[in-house]
């Protein structure tokens, strides 16, 4: 009989300073084809053209990391497909699964809560998010956009994120 176990992992929601437990990808669900991918890498490619940012991306949660599933093919994007980071900083990802909410941020080097994100390393300061569930609350993880400028418009975009 299949592992339908579930799991859990602990992310940081920066603005709280709080840890909150959330359910993710557990081991009964189907893993995801290369055929899906290449789908979801022509809807991050897209995105990213649209919204002209240097990054979009597909991030997966697992127990004690989020990774970058699916790239933009950008000029200037930072981050490669297989990345990881370890759960518990307070990646801007991290705050949208634990609140399970958008979010966004024009320009982290404004924020007290943001100005020492991990992105900031790589020259990102502007993020829009959104989390990504399974049918059955499950999270699977975000998708989000970056930019290494102040973004204004972005939250523009909002509607369109959505709807991939």
């Amino acid at each position: 009989m299949e592992n339908c176990e579930a799991v859990y992992a602990e992310v940081k929601i920066r603005s709280d300073n709080a840890l909150v437990t959330i359910p993710v990808t557990s081991r009964a669900k189907p893993q995801i084809t290369s055929a899906m991918k290449e789908k979801w890498q022509k809807i991050i490619d897209i995105t990213a053209k649209c919204m002209n940012v240097p990054a979009a991306l597909i991030m997966e949660i697992r127990e004690h990391e989020i990774s970058v599933l699916v790239s933009s093919r950008t000029l200037d994007n930072p981050y490669s497909v297989g990345s990881s980071e370890d759960l518990r900083c307070g990646l801007y990802c991290e705050t949208v699964l634990g609140k399970d909410s958008p979010l966004y941020i024009a320009d982290a080097m404004d924020s007290a809560y943001w100005c020492d994100n991990p992105d900031i390393k790589l020259g990102m300061k502007s993020y829009l998010g959104f989390p990504v569930k399974w049918p059955d609350g499950e999270f699977f993880g975000t998708i989000c956009v970056l930019d290494s400028i102040e973004n204004p418009y972005m939250q523009g975009y909002a509607e369109l994120m959505v709807l991939v």
